[in-house]
This record gives C-alpha cells, sequence and structure tokens, in this order.
C-alpha cells in the first residue's frame, strides 16, 4: 500500500467511526457491544495506519527521491549547476551555499580542487564529506562496458543503453512501519515491570492486630543502545560525473540495502552487538508447536487460538506479522475450510486476518517442509507496545563520500550507514505462533 492509499484509508476510517458515534448520540443511547467492536478495531487500524504514514512522510529516502524528480531524476543537473537549498532530513543539517559550490567543484575535479568550506561537511569521526542538503544520496557502481564489469555497471553506461536501470523489487520490510522508533543521542537504560504485586485476604481484626500481607512489584531493565549497519561502494569519478540516471539507481540500492539489513536484525537478531530480534524474544503465545496436516487446519486454528492469549490492553494495536507465503497458506486452507465467514479478509487495499491488520516481513521464517520442530512464522500483537527502535542520529541512511583512499585509481568510495538497535520491552505485548512438520 502506498502512502496515498494510506490516507484514502484513514479518512474512510474516520468517517465509518464518526458515524457509528454519530448514529448512537443521535438515538440517545451507548454503543452497543457490537457497535464498540467494530468502532475499536477501526480506531485501532487507524491509528496503526497514522503511524506509518508519519514514518513514511519523515523517511529521508522520500524527499531525496522528491528531490531527484525536481531535477527531471538526473543527478548530472546537480553536478553540473546545483540546485535550490533543499531541507535536511530529520537528524541530519542543511548545507551552506559556500559548501555546497565547494563540494560540486570538489566532485568535478575528480578530488583534485578542495577548498576550506569543505571543512563544514568533515566528519572528523569517519571521514569524509558529507553530500549537501541530500540526505541519503549515494552511486554504486564500477565503469565498464564488457567482461565481468558488466553487471556492475557497464549496462548502465554502453551507447545507446538507456539511462533508465529497471530496480529489483524490494522485499517486503515491515517490523519499523509498526514498532514504536526514538531517536537516542546515547545508549539509553529502560525500566520495565516484571511482575505485579499480590494481594490476599485479610482478616478482620478485632481483640488481635491482623495486618495485610506486604507485596511489592519487580522491576526489569534492559538497555537500548545504537549498533553500526552499512556498506561501501566503490565509484569511478567517470561514472559519477557522466551517468545521471545511474546515481538515483545507486542511491535506491544503498538506502534498500541498509533498511533490508535492518529488518532482518529486528526478527531474527541475536541481541548481541546487534538488534534483538522478535523470534524467541516474544511471549510463549501457542506454546507447543502445531503440526502441519495437508488440510491446512492447523494454519486457521493456530491463529484463532493465539488471539486468545493477548490481553485486551494490547487489542487496539493488534496485527500480525509474517512472510507472503504463510499468507497464501493461510488463504488456502480458507478455502478448503469452506467456512461460512471468511477469517481472512481485504479491505481498501490492506489485508487483515481475523479484523486485524496483516505486515509482512520477508525476514520471517517460513512455514517447515522438513522434519523442523518449533519453528515461528506468525507473530501477533501489538509491536507498538512489544518492540522498540532507537535510531542514533536520525532514522535515515547516512553517505560519506570517501575520496582519498582510492584516489590514484579515480575512484571514490561511497559509504552509507545508520547506527540502531531495536529490543523487545514487553515480551507479553507480542505473542508466536509455534509450527512444526509433522
Amino acid at each position: 500500500m502506498n502512502l496515498q492509499e494510506m490516507k484514502l484509508e484513514v479518512r474512510a476510517l474516520h468517517e465509518e467511526t464518526s458515524a457509528i458515534k454519530s448514529r448512537a448520540e443521535s438515538e440517545g443511547r451507548d454503543l452497543r457491544a457490537d457497535e464498540s467492536a467494530a468502532f475499536n478495531v477501526k480506531a485501532g487500524r487507524m491509528l496503526s495506519l497514522e503511524n506509518e504514514i508519519a514514518v513514511a512522510e519523515n523517511h529521508p529516502s522520500r524527499s531525496l527521491i522528491r528531490n531527484l524528480r525536481s531535477m527531471g531524476g538526473n543527478f548530472g543537473a546537480l553536478l553540473a549547476g546545483g540546485v535550490p537549498p533543499i531541507s535536511a532530513g530529520r537528524g541530519q543539517r542543511s548545507m551552506s551555499e559556500e559548501y555546497s559550490a565547494a563540494f560540486l567543484a570538489f566532485v568535478r575535479s575528480g578530488g583534485k580542487q578542495a577548498t576550506s568550506a569543505l571543512s563544514e561537511g568533515f566528519d572528523s569521526l569517519f571521514g569524509g564529506f558529507a553530500l549537501p542538503a541530500l540526505p541519503g544520496m549515494s552511486a554504486a557502481s564500477y565503469e565498464g562496458t564488457g567482461g565481468s564489469s558488466d553487471g556492475a555497471g557497464g549496462y548502465a553506461v554502453n551507447v545507446p543503453t538507456d539511462g533508465l536501470i529497471v530496480p529489483l523489487a524490494v522485499p517486503d520490510i515491515g517490523v519499523r512501519a509498526v514498532s514504536k522508533a526514538i531517536p537516542t543521542s546515547s545508549d539509553i537504560k529502560i525500566p520495565i515491570q516484571a511482575t505485579f504485586a499480590t494481594a490476599g485476604i485479610k482478616a478482620e481484626s478485632g481483640s488481635s492486630s491482623n495486618q495485610f500481607s506486604e507485596s511489592d512489584p519487580t522491576l526489569g531493565q534492559f538497555t537500548l543502545s545504537a549498533w553500526m549497519t552499512g556498506l561501501a561502494t566503490t565509484v569511478s569519478w567517470e561514472l559519477l560525473q557522466d551517468v545521471g540516471m545511474f546515481q538515483e539507481f545507486g542511491i535506491r540500492g544503498l538506502i534498500d540495502a541498509v533498511d533490508i539489513a535492518e529488518d532482518g536484525f529486528f526478527v531474527n537478531g541475536t541481541g548481541t552487538s546487534q538488534p534483538q530480534g522478535l523470534i524467541g524474544n516474544v511471549g510463549t503465545g501457542t506454546a507447543a508447536p502445531y503440526a502441519v496436516e495437508s488440510t491446512g487446519a492447523y494454519l486457521l486454528d493456530s491463529t484463532m487460538d493465539v488471539v486468545g492469549t493477548l490481553k485486551g490492553q494490547y487489542f487496539a494495536n493488534a496485527g500480525w506479522l509474517m512472510s507472503r507465503a504463510t499468507a497464501t497458506a493461510i488463504r488456502r486452507a480458507q478455502l478448503q475450510a469452506n467456512l461460512f465467514a471468511a477469517v481472512w479478509t481485504r479491505e481498501g487495499g490492506r489485508d487483515y486476518l481475523h479484523g486485524f491488520p496483516v505486515t509482512y516481513s520477508q525476514a520471517m521464517p517460513s512455514i517447515p517442509t522438513a522434519t523442523t520442530a518449533g519453528v515461528t512464522p506468525i507473530l501477533f500483537g501489538s509491536f507498538q507496545d512489544g518492540y522498540i527502535i532507537g535510531d542514533r542520529g536520525g532514522a535515515g541512511t547516512f553517505v560519506k563520500i570517501l575520496d582519498q583512499p582510492l584516489a590514484t585509481s579515480g575512484q571514490t568510495i561511497l559509504l552509507g550507514y545508520k547506527r540502531v538497535d531495536g529490543r523487545v520491552r514487553r515480551s507479553e505485548a507480542i505473542q508466536q505462533i509455534s509450527i512444526s512438520h509433522s
């Protein structure tokens, strides 16, 4: 679902919830049980969409692509004469006009022309120069027109090759969209309640004093840190100057690579020197694994059962996380079961299971096809309450221009990175379904 579709669905949901309230108010009564349930589901869906919209609109890649489109998608226009100043993304700063001019001269000269104005964008910690007012800008390829270099860039350089490179579709990346993300500037200790206090019966005090029993809740704590995720790529000075559309292709590839990597950590990370993954760290849900059956009934039963394991407090923001392959298996099971009422539905371009929205992540485990016990292909719950992401210095992918290491070869290293951590902060807010092969 794209941004426009999400906004249209939010508008429709707002009208539907308003209609439910208006109907009850016009009749001078409270909401009936069925109306209240419908209102809560729609309101929860609306809140989830609004969070997704906020994340999408603030992502640096969106402003980056808009900026490129304003130049006709051609980074060569930037190198040829520059563009009007562009606002920096969250966690990044705009560069002065003097810096932009100096940076463009630096690139056009292949790193030979450098002035003191470049000091504004120099990173004393990691080295290199920041791209002026274009957060996330990158290009990634060797120039070449034959042999083994074709796959890296030759296909985009050789005349009369079309300058528009058709990219691969990005895998489903879903954890960030449904979780709580916060900016951080240092490690954060986050306290959590581990257990409830225990209340008991107190006998009446008469001739003797009967005291209340004492019980205190216990607290726990975890650290939200920041781990470096990124990659480096090398590009020739000639390719950087001559091939305009290759730059947008490189930008998308660099950003996508980092986003794909972090989503994998958010699902399967060990938590040691990398983000902590959801798998294995959330509620036990349905506990004992359901065995695979040819009819697929195990899938339908498991999704119904896991809903009952989630506490009511988390239902307002509850949803599903799975791969598309798992979703297909559930839909097939629904057809085989010939149910009176469908449990899998699609409304406004969004998939729902038991009335709760489905989010996809390619990093989620697949349903086992061989003898495997305890695979967790499905998660259900409130990811806003259960998982927290800490972005150090902003949620975008940053790029450093490293000119000197390969200057004698006429090449520039482009380094893309972000610092991020993710932790399960409330395991009971997310419940799992385990599947084993029979």
